[in-house]
């Protein structure tokens, strides 16, 4: 009977660690392997955030004597949130790509998480386009001397209702667009690298 039970955990043990072998030979491909790319993506999305976001940041800060420094701080809030993302999310593709500290069951469910972090990015991405058209708005009524005769200012020229309804066209086209550029760029840069690592747990899985 203990015989049995030996054979039996030798078994898995081995069946384990067929399945680690196949795991490193897939992530030893460093340049190439889809956790590798994404980490590249990801840096080079902080790059873009700090070069276009700090430049937009100073130049509002100083510009117009100081009387547009709410963009500025508008825009420090959105770097905050990417940090914080690009921090969460750097953190778990560090932790998928340790060779020595990963096995197959372990990187299936980060596998999960990742999913669910590209999901909340492209929504979190198509949320950010109605929220910026209201902050300029309000910032453009608050600040602007000049209140033009346009549907998309309150007037007697129009109605309320009909400027309202203006807006919400407009929010709801540019909303619409955006969602799909950014499903795009978003699966560009990691749904497809999420495909191509969930086809490689599933043909371990086959074997």
């Amino acid at each position: 009977m203990e015989l049995d039970q030996l054979k039996s955990i030798w078994q898995n043990d081995a069946a384990q660690s067929k399945e680690d072998a196949q795991l490193i030979s897939i992530m030893s491909r460093r340049s190439n392997n889809p956790i590798a790319r994404m980490k590249r993506n990801l840096l080079f999305e902080l790059k873009a955030i700090v070069l276009l976001y700090g430049f937009t940041i100073a130049y509002y800060a100083y510009a117009f004597q100081g009387k547009m420094s709410e963009v500025s701080w508008f825009m420090i809030a959105i770097a905050l949130c990417f940090f914080i993302y690009y921090y969460r999310k750097n953190k778990l593709l560090n932790k998928m790509e340790c060779l020595s500290c990963q096995v197959k069951s372990n990187l299936q469910r980060q596998v999960n998480t990742l999913e669910k972090y590209v999901k909340f990015y492209l929504l979190a991405g198509t949320a950010l386009v109605p929220l910026t058209i209201v902050f300029f708005t309000w910032l453009l009524y608050v600040k602007s001397p000049l209140k033009p005769k346009s549907i998309l200012f309150f007037s007697d020229a129009f109605a309320w209702w009909q400027t309202v309804l203006a807006w919400i066209v407009v929010i709801g086209v540019s909303t619409f667009f955006v969602y799909y550029a950014n499903k795009w760029y978003v699966k560009k840069l990691y749904g497809n690298n999420i495909i191509k690592l969930k086809q490689l747990l599933a043909e371990m899985n086959e074997d």
